[in-house]
């Protein structure tokens, strides 16, 4: 919504504001201990328009490199989300978007002692950070954004592997049964 509102995207910042005040009036509700859900679909639409906004979103005067990285890094834990479950998925020869597991971002958090609360704290933290870096990103050169740049993939790959390491509920294929981490018990 900054960035839009910023670069003179008066469409692109209202449907922005749309969804932020949605998303916020839900998360209410939502806080651990939960009163409602979301669901499937509710979270699909909203990531839809999550990136629908990412992608409508023209920084005017600025280099390729910063385009490129706005919209990632606002969307930063969704990205590394993704990027996280499918790492570990492949290397368990799994199918990443059709087996079903708790081995997100959110659950490998809490396993680690972070409790349900800590982790969503942790990931509003992350989500925030992601955003002051977005922010960051416009006001650098060319030079620091390169550096940015590679320090983020290298930051991205070595959380990864942290994480990768955390306990998590393990499944054995998409149609077969759960297997429980030992590190677990």
């Amino acid at each position: 919504m900054t960035f839009a509102i910023g670069s003179g995207q008066e469409l692109v910042s209202n449907l922005a504001a749309a969804v932020f005040g949605a998303a916020v009036g839900f998360l209410r509700w939502n806080f651990n201990p939960a009163k409602i859900f979301m669901g499937d679909g509710g979270a699909m639409f909203l990531g839809f328009m999550l990136a629908t906004l990412s992608l409508k979103l023209r920084l005017m005067g600025y280099p390729p490199l910063v385009n490129c990285m706005v919209p990632v890094l606002v969307l930063g834990v969704p990205v590394f989300d993704t990027l996280l479950i499918c790492v570990s998925r492949v290397r368990r020869r799994l199918i990443p978007f059709t087996s079903p597991g708790k081995d997100h971002t959110a659950h490998r958090l809490a396993n680690l002692g972070l409790g349900q609360r800590g982790a969503v704290l942790g990931i509003y933290g992350a989500g925030a950070t992601f955003g002051i870096l977005a922010l960051v990103t416009t006001r650098l050169k060319l030079t620091g954004n390169h550096i940015l740049a590679v320090l983020l993939v290298l930051g991205v790959i070595l959380a990864i592997g942290g994480l990768e390491r955390a306990p998590f509920e393990r499944q054995t294929s998409a149609n077969g049964p759960s297997v429980t981490n030992p590190e677990l018990r």
